[in-house]
């Protein structure tokens, strides 16, 4: 018995190397033309050994445990491709992290060549597949990096701009359909509320940001239209949102309705449980880490 086993092992191992190297056709069972003619005659004796020594049952290979051995196979090259990605994604994470900490959130523009070619990287291997429906995405998000100079303030007097010691935080909670993005300045804190919901194919421009010129929030910003960016994948509501913004609040005592046209598209490329990447419509990128599953402050 032990040298049976022994054999069906060999014999696993030989097919599965036929498998790989032998054409499908042949694998198949489909007799390659010309081979019974070129073969010499064989006796009948000689035959009927072949045949009795064929159907030893120490030696034919059985199928269910070829079978088994190549799901087998197939699931370990799975996991070891599975381990390699999860690997690949922790070092560009690694990497990613320790640029945007030099960038000063991206007022200093020498790390932006480096953040810009680990982002895409990132993005394609994004653990979470529908980011609206993952329990992560919901809390206040820390932005560590973006391209945006309206959000780093750049073109605002020195009293208006963020201040670089408080966090800049976005609150995102998709099911709840809410969103707010905070900042402190130098005179107190400025707070935009706004409305979220999936965003279908057919209601894309719907959204497109025209914030052009409203209010000190795009004071001096040199940025893009809206529309500039328009995600165009498949299952776009699984991964983007429109936004409505409601209510701009600034220094924390002036609360501002905002008008109809104070609209945005904001995309989830890469979501895990402690760091987000998201474009924006206007072509902008932003690097976020998440500081609580509830509003931080």
């Amino acid at each position: 018995m032990a040298r049976s086993s022994r054999l069906r092992q060999i014999f696993c191992c030989l097919a599965l190397a036929l498998l790989a190297l032998l054409p499908r056709a042949f694998v198949a069972g489909v007799p390659v033309q010309g081979i019974e003619r070129r073969l010499a005659p064989v006796s009948a004796t000689k035959r009927s050994r072949t045949t009795r020594k064929a159907a030893d049952p120490a030696v034919v290979l059985d199928s269910p445990v070829l079978a088994a051995s190549v799901t087998a196979a197939g699931f370990a090259a799975f996991a070891a491709f599975q381990a390699f990605q999860g690997q690949r994604r922790a070092t560009l994470k690694q990497e990613l992290l320790a640029a945007v900490e030099a960038s000063q959130r991206g007022v200093d523009e020498a790390q932006n060549d480096r953040i810009g070619g680990l982002f895409p990287e990132l993005e394609a291997l994004n653990p979470t597949a529908e980011p609206l429906a993952s329990s992560q995405l919901k809390g206040d998000w820390e932005l560590l990096w973006t391209t945006s100079s309206a959000i780093l303030g750049l073109g605002r007097p020195p009293f208006f701009r963020p201040v670089e010691d408080r966090p800049i935080l976005q609150y995102l909670d998709p099911a709840g359909g809410v969103a707010r993005n905070l900042e402190f300045t130098p005179l107190g804190p400025n707070r935009v509320d706004a409305e979220i919901m999936p965003l279908g194919p057919k209601q894309r421009t719907a959204f497109v940001s025209r914030l052009d010129d409203f209010l000190l929030f795009k004071q001096g910003a040199t940025e893009s239209p809206g529309g500039t960016y328009l995600p165009e994948v498949e299952g776009l509501e699984k991964t983007t949102v429109g936004v409505r913004f409601k209510v701009f609040t600034l220094f924390g005592l002036l609360p501002i309705q905002a008008p109809d046209s104070a609209t945005g598209i904001l995309q989830v490329t890469y979501l895990d449980e402690n760091l987000r990447l998201s474009r924006g419509d206007r072509g902008n990128l932003f690097v976020l880490r998440k500081v609580s599953s509830e509003k931080s402050a």
